[in-house]
């Protein structure tokens, strides 16, 4: 639905009919063009010196056919230029969607980890309020310390406090979500994680940089940006030669120009034009041209050392990530055990209260990190694909539920 309803794809592809439509107007230039006037009114002629005055209603119609011969390339490097400016629009269309599908993938996966990081915090909340309440019953009795209840509640504050940040983190993912989607589901459990695509990476940096020089979508629409400055060299220099035209024109005439009666008149001719500026314009014209051009052209080799320095770092990102990902995981399930062996030995007496409420703050934290680093490692693989020009709608799958 984003791929075929968002704004700016549906911009894209009034982009791409309107650049349809200049090469269609472009190749006017090889066709003639028929010129059609038609005069009728008063005419009043006073001639001096030998001859009569006349008074007429002037009538006449006149039909000229104009057919370029040679511009010198002109009109050819105008049409190749619409073709470019057409391949590029098509081009720009693909980037487009990349992109949208990036975001699109970045934030649904940005939602899912809201929505952990909040269950986790919930579940904190609940657990720490009802240790509260077990210690409130044991001062009740005489059996229980006011200090632990203090600790407790102190707490369960903590708690509280981050199970809010986290409600507003998910508020902020939601704002980008309903941007890339126009929607937002109602139940979130409807979201299932996304596969990773580790395996549709290449194995070594050198190889994800080739794929990327040749195929990363912004670099395909930036080359052929780089063409049309080319292109427009060649426009530039047509327009220092002179033209070549043929005419044929027909005329009808019925008391015109002081001409009593019918009058027709039929011309072909070779038409010669060179307009020449005199301070030598045109000649800084070309030379403008070539200047754009090697602009162009270092700015998207500057690109593509930005693209390449963006493909280094997310693939040093991934790999980070999942190290990572790994650590953390293993760290929320050890502090998952320990809070549990905790909660047992506190009832034993063996253990502290700040020992259990200090376990029910590493567990949330360590769950709330593992998930945001499982999230870092999807993420940055789709933006490699996405460097790489190999991210397309088949490569999304999800993790069936278990």
């Amino acid at each position: 639905s984003v791929l075929n309803n968002h704004k700016t794809i549906l911009a894209t592809k009034n982009d791409i009919k309107a650049a349809e439509l200049r090469v269609k107007q472009s190749k006017g230039g090889y066709f003639p063009s028929l010129d059609v006037t038609a005069n009728y009114g008063h005419e009043n002629i006073i001639k001096y010196g030998p001859g009569n005055n006349t008074q007429l209603m002037a009538r006449d119609a006149t039909a000229k056919l104009t057919q370029t011969i040679t511009d010198f390339g002109l009109t050819n490097s105008t049409v190749k230029t619409s073709k470019l400016s057409l391949k590029q629009t098509q081009a720009t269309e693909t980037q487009i969607k990349n992109d949208i599908l990036l975001r699109a993938i970045t934030a649904y996966l940005r939602v899912i980890q809201s929505r952990e990081s909040v269950r986790y915090a919930v579940q904190s909340v609940a657990n720490i309020k009802k240790q509260t309440e077990l210690e409130d019953a044991a001062v009740s009795a005489g059996g229980g310390l006011t200090s632990d209840v203090l600790q407790a509640k102190t707490q369960l504050a903590g708690a509280q406090a981050r199970l809010i940040q986290f409600e507003g983190v998910l508020a902020a993912s939601r704002h980008e979500f309903e941007y890339v989607f126009a929607t937002f589901p109602e139940n979130l459990n409807t979201l299932f994680l996304l596969k990773s695509v580790f395996d549709k990476l290449p194995k070594t940096l050198e190889e994800a940089e080739e794929l990327t020089m040749k195929k990363n979508p912004s670099l395909i629409a930036a080359r052929i940006t780089e063409d049309i400055g080319k292109e427009a060299i060649n426009t530039a220099k047509s327009t220092l030669f002179p033209t070549l035209k043929g005419i044929v024109s027909h005329s009808e005439k019925q008391d015109f120009g002081g001409i009593v009666g019918f009058k027709r008149e039929t011309s072909a001719k070779l038409d010669f034009a060179y307009p020449l500026n005199l301070s030598l314009s045109e000649y800084a014209g070309k030379d403008a041209a070539v200047e754009s051009y090697l602009a162009t052209s270092t700015r998207i080799r500057d690109q593509e050392d930005m693209i390449k320095q963006m493909l280094r770092t997310t693939w040093d990102g991934l790999k980070t990530a999942q190290q990572n990902a790994q650590f953390l995981t293993n760290q929320a399930r050890i502090s998952g055990e320990f809070l549990e062996l905790a909660r047992q030995e506190r009832q034993a007496g063996n253990r502290t209260l700040l020992d259990v409420l200090g376990g029910e703050t590493a567990l949330i934290n360590a769950q709330a990190d593992a998930i945001a680093a499982k999230i870092e490692v999807l993420i940055n693989s789709y933006t490699l694909l996405s460097l790489m020009g190999g991210l397309t709608l088949d490569s999304v799958e999800f993790v069936e539920k278990e």
